[in-house]
């Protein structure tokens, strides 16, 4: 049976990650788009002149610049290497942490910069970034750029689910595993691909898991692969 991959993250980062693991996988793969987050800009009252530096934990983020009129001659630090090229592409001096937002928050408290930093986030965040550096003598604060607005799973998501065929779902946030798994019952063989451990919900009905080996892009492209290789599996 040809797997069903049912894409969850928001566009167009659902519709990139989508692509890329058609292009790596090859064969015959029926891929849903049903993103369960819409991103909307937010008012941002604040003058943002004053910065020295910028902090973003996601693309999202990045992508809120220009509307914030940000100064892109200053220090960039960028939860990721997706995040990080999207900044560089705007013309940002990057500084790359190693995939979350808690190492991030370590490497920049081990580099101590020199004035003040702003974290362009959502409404919906965690790892307390900001505040964690201020209590560290680093002046940064929190800019709210942007709202998550929940979404229902598309109609062809819902019928994926209540069949028969094996449907893998990647899982890149723990609001969109909490969303996901409300959305139960689900009949369909289940089979979840988390960006880390604490992005999995408990009692999700899965008859696998499987957390990427670090919480990134491209590791998750390479799990994905992984869970739909298995699926292909004769089955003994």
């Amino acid at each position: 049976m040809t797997p069903t991959l049912i894409v969850t993250r928001p566009d167009p980062q659902g519709a990139a990650f989508a692509a890329a693991v058609q292009r790596a996988w090859g064969g015959d793969l029926h891929v849903i788009l049903s993103p369960l987050l819409q991103i909307l800009s937010v008012p941002v009252a604040h003058d943002l002149s004053d910065l020295s530096g910028v902090i973003f934990t996601s693309f999202n983020g990045v992508a809120q610049a220009e509307r914030l009129r940000l100064r892109t001659d200053i220090p960039a630090f960028c939860v990721g290497d997706r995040t990080a090229e999207a900044a560089r592409d705007l013309g940002f001096e990057t500084i790359t942490g190693p995939g979350d937002a808690a190492q991030l928050t370590a490497l920049i408290m081990s580099k101590r910069p020199i004035g003040h930093l702003a974290h362009i986030r959502g409404r919906h965040a965690r790892g307390n970034i900001a505040p964690t550096l201020a209590r560290a003598g680093i002046p940064c604060r929190d800019i709210i750029a942007y709202d998550q607005q929940v979404l229902p799973l598309t109609a062809q998501a819902q019928t994926a689910l209540a069949g028969q065929n094996p449907v893998v779902v990647p899982l890149f946030s723990p609001r969109t595993g909490a969303i996901f798994a409300q959305s139960r019952p689900f009949e369909a063989p289940l089979h979840v691909v988390a960006i880390s451990g604490a992005v999995l919900p408990p009692g999700l009905p899965a008859q696998t898991t499987q957390v990427a080996a670090t919480p990134d892009g491209s590791a998750m492209i390479a799990a994905t692969l992984a869970c739909l290789r298995a699926l292909k599996q004769p089955q003994g």
